[in-house]
């Protein structure tokens, strides 16, 4: 009985040799994850495992109507994060990029890592099945993270990554003007 019990719940000891080694079973798992097919249920559950984002920040939980994020929100939400220096202009829309860019700076490397990982937990919850998770460009590196947000480049530099590429005067004033291009 003991043994049997043991092999139920993956605490059976297998002798091998000489030696004994702890078989752990797969196939029974105390504790499952729930198996979620509605839609809105799967929507709700969501929301309740990322409430955080909402409820520590002001932030609005629709999907803008240019993009997943309007530009008012996502400077809101990096404001109320500390970010610094805030840049924002307009994408030409001849370029067929984006239609803003975003420049902040942020204190450290993980001042850095929190404001990206705010954004995409933000976009994770307002995007609608269509929208494609934002992948963190960078994310390792101590200078320079990137995010492509779909309407907007979100660009998140140290402070001497942000002076040494100085992306805002590239973009207000162009290349033509710009000596090291």
């Amino acid at each position: 009985l003991f043994r049997k019990f043991h092999e139920e719940f993956g605490l059976a000891e297998k002798v091998v040799g000489n030696s004994t080694a702890k078989i752990q079973n797969a196939t029974k798992s105390i504790v499952e994850k729930p198996k979620v097919f509605d839609l809105e249920e799967e929507k709700q559950r969501t929301e309740s495992e990322l409430g955080n984002v909402d409820s520590r920040f002001r932030i609005n939980l629709e999907r803008g109507t240019t993009g997943v994020f309007e530009i008012e929100e996502l400077v809101d939400l990096l404001r109320q994060e500390n970010a610094e220096d805030v840049f924002v202009c307009t994408v030409p829309k001849e370029i067929k990029y984006v239609d803003f860019m975003c420049i902040v700076t942020g204190r450290n490397f993980r001042h850095m890592t929190a404001l990206a990982e705010l954004v995409r937990r933000a976009y994770k919850i307002k995007r609608q099945t269509g929208d494609v998770l934002p992948k963190i460009e960078g994310e390792k590196s101590k200078d320079w993270m990137a995010m492509d947000l779909g309407n907007i480049a979100l660009h998140i530099f140290s402070e001497n990554a942000r002076q040494t590429y100085d992306l805002e005067s590239l973009w207000c004033i162009g290349p033509e003007f710009d000596s090291q291009c």
